[in-house]
């Protein structure tokens, strides 16, 4: 077994997202408090419920596949940037989509009003019991990491013994194989590194 020398030593920073709350884009006016993250939702917590997803992102469609069974209707609202993400779960009976161009939630004494404005003209009103948001995520940075504009992690502005990986990296990196191969890359390349000062 060989030793890496000290100076060789390598920092992997993966994958560490966080999801994105209302405040944090611009279509929606939702109290954050209200608005749990679509991907933590329990099935048998929805059933029977009258339900909004905020966002179209990929998570929509891994939730339906990972509870096929679930007796559930989401009233899904989403902007123009996630229509291509629609694709993937149009044909799922459980979900009505609605494109919107705004949307504003509010408490009343039988759950949220949403209002939804359509890019067309006109909204319509309704109230629901749960609110979800799958909206996108946004990294949680690690202190020390160089950011860049978007908030994301470039792997070339960070120190030379910091490889950052997977979501980490950018926007369009949400992969898993992408993140598989970036850890991958974080332990073997410090090893080769190695092997190559010690002949």
């Amino acid at each position: 077994m060989t030793t890496m020398p000290r100076s060789l030593s390598t920092t992997a920073a993966s994958d560490r997202l966080t999801a994105l709350a209302p405040e944090d884009v611009r279509w929606p006016e939702a109290p954050s408090a209200g608005c749990l993250p679509l991907w933590r939702a329990a099935a048998e917590d929805l059933e029977g419920r009258r339900v909004v997803v905020l966002g179209a992102d990929r998570p929509l469609g891994t939730w339906l596949r990972a509870h096929p069974q679930a007796a559930v209707r989401f009233d899904v609202l989403f902007p123009e940037a996630d229509r291509y993400k629609t694709g993937e779960v149009a044909d799922d009976p459980r979900l009505r989509l609605d494109l919107v161009d705004h949307v504003t939630v509010a408490r009343v004494p039988k759950g949220l009003r949403i209002t939804a404005w359509h890019p067309g003209g006109g909204a319509h009103t309704f109230v629901v019991d749960t609110v979800l948001c799958n909206m996108g995520s946004k990294p949680a940075v690690v202190p020390g990491l160089a950011v860049g504009t978007e908030g994301y992690c470039p792997p070339d502005k960070q120190h030379p013994r910091v490889l950052v990986a997977g979501d980490l990296k950018g926007a369009r990196m949400q992969r898993i194989a992408v993140a598989m191969g970036d850890r991958a890359r974080a332990a073997l390349e410090p090893y080769y590194r190695a092997q190559a000062l010690l002949g």
